[in-house]
């Protein structure tokens, strides 16, 4: 399964070769069919832009001018809250009619309280509020600035300086992660999204649920997250955090952030790498599209190498001692033979399913035991983290306040972490039996249509559904290459024997997306 997030960077001309500053966008939508993006441009009333939209958007989402460009990641700005209510307060807003073929029309009453739509019980009966199944209403920053992101769009495209792309942003009321390169050599960052202040109290649960009731402002703002030319020379993410400060969202798994993130192999290479060329920056979305893990991405083992190598080496039998020999000598991807085969190798690395098995497996013993029933509920992200804090102990950012390792329920199973690790490896290695493990196990990202089924497949990767890659001299771009999958067109039609019928153009970007090899873009002075 493709996990939906983005990845980008925007690198300084301080590090790269040419001394430009490099822009790289890769928005992760998954790959329906027909494809959710397309790609052109607009000139005209004051427009210059080129780039990637979405059926339905009037406008470029994603793209470049003569003067910048920008990407985008969804953003993790706290736009929601959810509040018990009373059903004397709840009103009805509307009715929707949603028409059916062949049957009859549905009617689906919407109800309203001063905080937003009520979603439980959903559709809404009062009869059926109870202390058991509460009114509950979703509050969202959003509301009645929706459509100021069409504008917002629109000034993004028109800016002629780093100030005006700012001013635009803070149009959008959805939250999104934007990198920004210009002509000037400057490279930026903000995240987007209506965050309101909110007064101290407790936000993790519903609204009323504590007895008191907090109330925010959608029109009062925290401070835009935001950051011009830094001294590290680049920006760059994977839905990270907008900055170390930030809390965890309070509705939303995805959000609850740790040491480990699958951002931390973008950033992992752009610390430690100089002099890129443009064809390393652009090519570097194949170097992460190639790692894994319950992320969609990343390279968990870094972040317990040394602590599960350190506990395997106390005592190692033979076994154990090839486990770690053959994680120390592996490259951190999941496709196996090396960058040679990341395009189209089909089988995962032998390394790569020793350490997602034991890594589950550790998680497994030290959680299971007081999770019980609830632990297959439980998302890795948090675990893993949670995990990642109790190996650091005391000197851990987050400071876990009881011990995971311990099994109170079982004095014969494994009481440290240490045990744990042992434990976890010689189970893994038990059920993973001989080698090789990964042969023909990369898998394949399938284009699915609706009525027609799988249309097209490609050898799985966390990749995204559209790219761009931008280069910046002061004259303007130098360099503008993109893809996009399956073809230009969408249209699909019937034969007299019902057999579908492509159009000639349905496929036509499948050479070029599929072999991770974007082509040339028209610069502007060649439209």
């Amino acid at each position: 399964k493709v996990k939906m997030g983005s990845y980008a960077w925007s690198i300084s001309g301080s590090k790269t070769a040419s001394g430009n500053p490099i822009i790289y966008s890769g928005p992760q939508m998954g790959f329906p069919v027909p494809s959710i993006v397309l790609e052109g441009s607009l000139q005209g009333a004051g427009l210059n832009v080129s780039g990637m939209s979405v059926p339905g958007i009037p406008g470029i989402i994603i793209g470049r001018t003569p003067h910048h460009a920008w990407s985008l990641q969804v953003g993790h700005a706290h736009t929601v809250d959810y509040y018990f209510e009373s059903p004397d307060d709840v009103a009805l807003n509307r009715v929707e009619t949603i028409k059916v073929r062949g049957s009859d029309d549905v009617e689906l009453p919407v109800y309203r309280t001063s905080h937003g739509p009520v979603i439980n019980p959903m559709p809404y009966n009062p009869g059926e509020v109870s202390p058991t199944n509460p009114a509950i209403a979703w509050k969202y920053s959003q509301w009645g600035y929706e459509f100021g992101s069409i504008k917002a769009f629109l000034d993004l495209a028109r800016a002629t300086s780093m100030d005006e792309f700012g001013a635009g942003i803070e149009l959008a009321a959805v939250s999104q992660h934007f990198c920004y390169a210009d002509i000037n050599g400057n490279i930026a960052y903000w995240m987007s999204g209506r965050d309101p202040v909110r007064p101290a109290g407790e936000w993790r649960l519903p609204q009323g649920f504590t007895g008191t009731t907090l109330e925010w402002d959608a029109a009062v703002l925290i401070p835009r997250t935001t950051d011009r030319n830094n001294s590290q020379g680049y920006y760059c993410g994977w839905n990270n955090k907008s900055r170390v400060g930030y809390d965890n969202a309070y509705n939303s798994s995805s959000y609850y952030f740790g040491p480990f993130h699958r951002a931390n192999v973008v950033n992992d290479y752009f610390s430690t790498h100089n002099n890129l060329t443009y064809a390393e920056i652009r090519d570097f979305a194949l170097n992460i599209a190639t790692t894994d893990s319950w992320e969609g991405g990343g390279n968990p083992w870094k972040s317990v190498a040394d602590d599960f190598t350190k506990a395997v080496e106390v005592d190692p039998t033979p076994d154990q001692q090839a486990a770690l020999a053959l994680l120390a000598s592996w490259d951190g991807h999941f496709v196996d033979g090396g960058s040679s085969q990341w395009v189209s190798g089909m089988n995962r690395a032998d390394a790569w399913v020793l350490m997602d098995a034991w890594i589950r497996e550790a998680i497994r013993l030290t959680f299971a035991d007081e999770l019980g029933v609830l632990f297959d509920n439980q998302p890795t992200r948090i675990l893993f983290n949670v995990f990642l804090h109790g190996l650091a102990g005391s000197s851990s950012g987050v400071v876990n306040k009881y011990n995971w390792f311990q099994n109170l329920s079982d004095p014969s199973a494994p009481q440290t972490a240490d045990a744990i690790i042992v434990s976890a490896l010689d189970s893994t290695l038990s059920t993973l039996g001989s080698t090789p493990w990964g042969t023909d196990a990369r898998g394949y990202i399938t284009y699915t249509h609706s009525m027609l089924g799988t249309i097209w497949e490609t050898p799985f990767a966390c990749r995204s559904s559209y790219a761009h890659c931008v280069e910046y001299a002061l004259s303007g771009p130098v360099r503008i290459e993109s893809m996009f999958p399956l073809g230009e067109s969408g249209t699909i039609l019937m034969d007299d024997e019902s057999s579908p019928v492509f159009n000639e153009n349905f496929f036509t970007m499948t050479p070029v997306f599929d072999a991770f090899a974007p082509r040339d873009f028209p610069l502007f002075d060649s439209f």
